[in-house]
């Protein structure tokens, strides 16, 4: 294997001649080129095939820069004899065998919960070079997990730091006995320094029955007896004294120091070649994040990291898909960065509270005037932003606050942010209506099988022509107030569907009193949904040729089953309700919504109308003519009105 790990001696005695201040945040590199060709030895287009490295890079970082002010126990890390913190992170990258082929553009996937997820065909093709760098320092490092590696926090004689901690737990199972890991290490095996309590749902209230008994294990597990009366779907909150918190927020600094070093270094301290220094570099850098990443990126923007050490640019633009109105419970004591704020799990976590949005606000619940964009508005380090969410979002991630302010009033957007809601999807998108095979679990109805992906993709595209050449994406498609698309969700009228219970359950949001253990509640959010249409499909948004032209209805909620919390949201699962075959199925159903039959003469009358459907997209630019083509060619082979 071709090794990146070439010392030059000249290199490293010049950098003891350079002022402290202007040294390079990243201090060494340590890659090897593991796979050449990379992803089976597949072609992409005219950019030939791919090569993947991996390995560390190295970095320090400042507590004395401002810039790193805001870093939770950043005072409380080690120093090396620079008085600086020092971390590493594994880096991956793609690039083309080829160097000559690439766009000269940087694509950075931010990882959720360490996994590198697959990589989009269509960027692929475009020439880009796509980069992964690890962030959350929780997770165990493994040869195919993409972790930092952060430093403990510890007092100054080196004794642990102690605080309370908060555990939820959920096990969607019968089982009478459960074993829980705890995020951090117990500081004490005492169990009357801890607390667990259980409840049937959000709304329900903690109690301590006399049949619910709990023990460590060791100090980093603890074995519950579930007791009788609650069932597989209750939460179990643990209120403990942890220890040893890691310096979650230097995972920003991680990020924003590595993409940085490919941006605008060629080499590091002692002369190790950047992977990505062919013809001076990226011209441009941007990044994406789904889910959990996403919310990284809208904490990484509003905590100020998207401006490096020397006052440059970071990212020229960002994606954050499926984050909704969240952050992430990342840069706090004891933050576990996994959780996920929704209706029944996760609740009463840091990582959702005001600011939600890109324009800057006053809120009357809490008192203070933010957004997004206020840290990088003020060092001139705002990107260009798509943020696209599916119909999930609305329910489970409070979407709508990206478009109002906390009262439910409409609101405008900035001129670098555009939104999007990729209508009728469950959270991430399901694997294709002619694809997968829905099942129901532990929901009431079946999984929503809607694709998200397909839209997705053309909405990265479009953003590398929005901040490479200065092509305008597509207006904003979202829901809003203004435009009658946000109502309550008492006033959805979701049709009344045989078997099918609509409750307007959503995941509600109130000011939350995170000093607190568990948080105390306060007033409100005002939270909206999106209308729907006869069907129950959602009406505006981003449309999907699958839900233009449906074979059932598609919804971004769920309700969870009896013996699993009966009634709560089932987690990001949406639902698929299918349309009867014909007439005389609907009527003996006593299906309101029209059948299969009595939507589409024939086979080939539906194919049209997909072809049409995805044909607009193609024409808005909100999907990919191969995309296009291939959901027709899955509308051919379906068994519809055959």
């Amino acid at each position: 294997m071709r090794t990146f790990r070439g010392f030059v001696l000249f290199a490293a005695v010049s950098m003891l001649f350079v002022a402290p201040e202007a040294r390079a945040q990243i201090t060494r590199i340590d890659l090897e080129l593991v796979e050449s060709p990379a992803l089976g030895g597949q072609s992409f287009g005219a950019v030939g095939e791919y090569e993947r490295l991996r390995g560390r890079f190295y970095g320090e970082i400042d507590p004395a820069d401002s810039r790193h002010r805001g870093i939770v126990n950043l005072e409380h890390a080690p120093l090396n004899a620079n008085g600086r913190v020092e971390y590493s992170t594994t880096v991956e990258i793609y690039r083309p065998v080829d160097m000559r082929r690439w766009n000269r553009a940087l694509y950075h996937t931010v990882p959720n919960r360490g996994g590198a997820g697959a990589a989009e065909v269509a960027l692929l093709e475009m020439g880009f070079a796509l980069v992964r760098v690890g962030w959350q320092g929780d997770l165990t490092g493994t040869e195919t997990n993409i972790v930092p590696f952060l430093p403990v926090a510890r007092n100054a004689d080196g004794t642990s730091i102690v605080g309370r901690a908060l555990e939820e737990f959920i096990f969607n199972d019968a089982e009478r006995i459960s074993y829980a890991t705890l995020s951090y290490e117990a500081a004490s095996l005492d169990p009357t320094h801890a607390k667990l309590t259980v409840r049937r749902n959000l709304a329900g209230p903690r109690s301590t029955p006399s049949d619910l008994t709990w023990s460590y294990r060791h100090a980093g597990e603890i074995r519950i007896e579930r007791p009788s009366g609650f069932d597989g779907g209750a939460i179990y909150e643990f209120v403990y004294r942890a220890k040893d918190p890691i310096v979650m927020g230097l995972g920003f600094a991680a990020v924003r120091d590595a993409i940085s070093f490919l941006r605008y270094e060629t080499s590091d301290a002692v002369g190790n070649e950047s992977p990505l220094a062919f013809e001076g570099g990226p011209r441009t850098a941007i990044s994406i994040g789904i889910s959990q990443s996403g919310r990284f990126l809208r904490d990484l923007l509003y905590q100020g990291f998207n401006e490096d050490v020397r006052g440059r640019v970071v990212f020229d633009g960002m994606h954050a898909n499926i984050a909704g109105s969240r952050k992430t419970f990342t840069n706090y004591q004891f933050s576990q960065p996994g959780r996920w704020q929704k209706q029944h799990e996760d609740h009463f976590f840091p990582g959702d509270q005001f600011p939600f949005t890109y324009t800057t606000l006053y809120d009357p619940i809490s008192g203070r005037t933010d957004g997004l964009l206020e840290s990088c508005s003020g060092s001139d380090t705002c990107p260009k932003i798509i943020q696209s969410d599916g119909e999930a979002e609305i329910w489970q991630a409070r979407a709508s606050l990206l478009v109002t302010d906390p009262a439910g009033g409409h609101i405008e957007l900035p001129d670098n942010v555009r939104v999007y809601l990729i209508s009728g999807t469950r959270h991430g998108g399901g694997g294709g209506v002619h694809v997968a095979t829905p099942r129901a679990g532990i929901c009431q109805n079946l999984n929503n099988p809607l694709a998200m992906r397909d839209i997705r993709s053309a909405m990265s595209v479009a953003l590398y022509g929005w901040v490479a050449d200065g092509t305008v994406p597509p207006p904003s498609r979202f829901p809003t107030v203004a435009n009658g698309g946000l109502v309550s969700a008492p006033e959805l009228g979701f049709p009344r569907t045989p078997g099918v219970t609509y409750s307007g359950s959503y995941n509600p949001l109130r000011l939350n009193d995170h000093g607190s253990f568990p948080p105390k509640q306060g007033t409100a959010y005002t939270v909206l949904v999106g209308r729907v249409d006869a069907d129950g499909n959602m009406t505006d948004g981003v449309r999907h040729p699958n839900l233009t032209v449906p074979i059932g209805t598609h919804t971004g909620w769920n309700l969870r089953r009896e013996g699993f919390a009966e009634g709560a949201q089932c987690a990001g699962a949406g639902s698929f309700i299918p349309f009867e075959a014909d007439l005389a199925a609907r009527k003996a159903a006593g299906d309101p919504r029209l059948s299969l039959e009595e939507r589409y003469s024939s086979h080939d009358a539906y194919v049209r109308a997909v072809a049409r459907a995805a044909n607009e997209l193609v024409r808005d630019r909100l999907l990919l003519e191969a995309d296009a083509e291939a959901i027709v060619r899955l509308a051919q082979q379906s068994s519809v009105r055959r």
